[in-house]
Formats: C-alpha cells, structure tokens, sequence
C-alpha cells in the first residue's frame, strides 16, 4: 500500500511540474490568447450559424428546438476545449515519437506514459473555447427547464465525454504502432470530431451504429444535453457502457503497441 501511495504522489508532483511549465509557456505569449479568443468566438459562431438558418425554415430538427441546438454546441463547445487544451499539442507528438522511434525516452521516464503525453504539454488558451460554451450553454438554459439533480447528471455526462473523446482520439493516434505512415492523423481526427455538435438522434440506421458505438462521437455531447432537455438517463447509461469499453481498449491497445513497438514503430 505504501509503495502504491509514493508512485501516486511521485506522478502528482511531476503532474504539477508539467502544468507550472504549460502555464508559463501558454501565458507567456500575450499575443496567442488575443488570436485565441478571436478565433474562438468564430469556432463558436460558425454552428450557431449554421442552426439559426435552419430553424427560419423548420421548427424543429428531430423534435430538438434551437435553444435545445444551441444547448448541444455549448455542451460540445465546452467538452472540446478542455480536451483540446490537453490533447492539440500532445496527440501528434505522441504519434511523431511512435513513429520516428523516439518513445523510448518517454517509455523509460518515472511516470505512467499515457499521464506524461496527457499533461506534457497543455494548450491553455483552448480554454477560451470552454468558457465561450458555458456562457451559450447559460444562455440557452434561460428558456429549459431542469432541476438540480439533472444539472449534476448533466456534469457527469460531460466527464464521460471528455473519456470518450480522449479514447478515440488515443486509439486513433496509437495505430501508428501497426500503421507507422505520416497522412496527417490528427487533421483527419479534428475534422471528424466536429460531428458531435450536431444531435445524435440525426444519424439513422447504419449511420446511428457507426457514429455513436463503432466511433461514438455522438455520445460525446449529446447525453449531457439530453440529460436536461428530456431527463434521459437511458443515454446516459449507454455513454456509461461506451465509456468504460473505450478507455478499456485505449489500456489494451497501449501496453499491446509498446510490446510491439522496437524504436521505429514498426
């Protein structure tokens, strides 16, 4: 037991060492956090946008309003920041030292190497795209109404997400252990991430299959906004299941691509 607490306080204190050098570097650079702001404030533009022109022309998209839409991006908005801030940076040099056989510097640190790629190099001005999503999702909440009990499900529902959106992306990133080729990973990641801003309910038939079990980008957002709107647990439930399978596969994958992995990712 006592050997188990000194490697959980040996990963805390280099967990803080990582973040005090993020903060200095993201903070360092003034002139990034304008550029971010500027550009989040589009990001989140860009699909409210794109709902407000749908809704002059329908009432509803599959029973959900625009508030209820509006709702959705700010959830999305929120998770994506956080785990952008954490993972934009990390995720393709993760994939670089696979690749190029440089992980073995990572491999041999005093540190779980998936806690090390996780926190070594944080994004703070991503949060700005977090903040951004809780003032829309404050908005939209104006006019939904929910309890107390929903609003602590809903941030349960959120944590889920985030798991799972770090779980895809991981995997993804990871096959380079099998499939050591530079097509751009994470530009394909990104642009398939996006999906889940948009409500689940959309997707039918072999479409509902692959985008909410086989790459579950509906689960991400989705059920924390359904939490509140509907008080669906159901969904909930399924993320929980999704969940656990996925960050259970991204464990198995790892120690199974470093046993693999001979310094050149092959």
């Amino acid at each position: 037991m006592q050997i188990l607490w000194d490697k959980i306080n040996k990963n805390i204190r280099l967990i803080r060492a990582l973040i005090k050098i993020a903060i200095l570097d993201s903070f360092s650079f003034r002139l990034d956090m304008l550029f971010g702001l500027f550009s989040s404030i589009i990001w989140m533009g860009i699909p409210i946008i794109f709902f407000k022109i749908i809704f002059l022309n329908v009432d509803n998209i599959v029973g959900w309003s625009f508030n209820e839409c509006l709702l959705l991006v700010g959830i999305y908005t929120f998770i994506d920041g956080i785990m952008m801030s954490f993972l934009i940076r990390s995720m393709p040099k993760l994939e670089y030292d696979i690749r190029e056989g440089e992980l073995d510097s990572v491999l041999i640190k005093p540190m779980n190497a998936q806690l090390y790629y996780f926190f070594r190099s944080i994004d703070f001005t991503q949060l700005l795209n977090s903040l951004l999503g809780v003032a829309v999702i404050v908005y939209a909440l104006i006019s939904i109404k929910f309890t107390g009990i929903n609003l602590f499900l809903s941030f349960l529902s959120c944590l889920l997400g985030c798991s799972i959106y770090y779980s895809i992306w991981f995997i993804w990133t990871i096959s380079a252990f099998w499939f050591p080729t530079n097509f751009g990973r994470t530009d394909l990641f990104l642009s398939m991430i996006t999906i889940g801003r948009y409500p689940a309910p959309i997707y039918k038939g072999v479409g509902y299959f692959i985008f909410n079990f086989l790459m579950p980008f509906g689960l991400i957002a989705t059920p924390s906004a359904m939490v509140l709107i509907l008080s669906s647990y159901k969904i909930m439930l399924i993320q929980l299941i999704v969940t656990v399978i996925f960050v259970s596969l991204d464990i198995f994958l790892w120690k199974l691509g470093v046993k693999k992995y001979d310094g050149s990712g092959r």
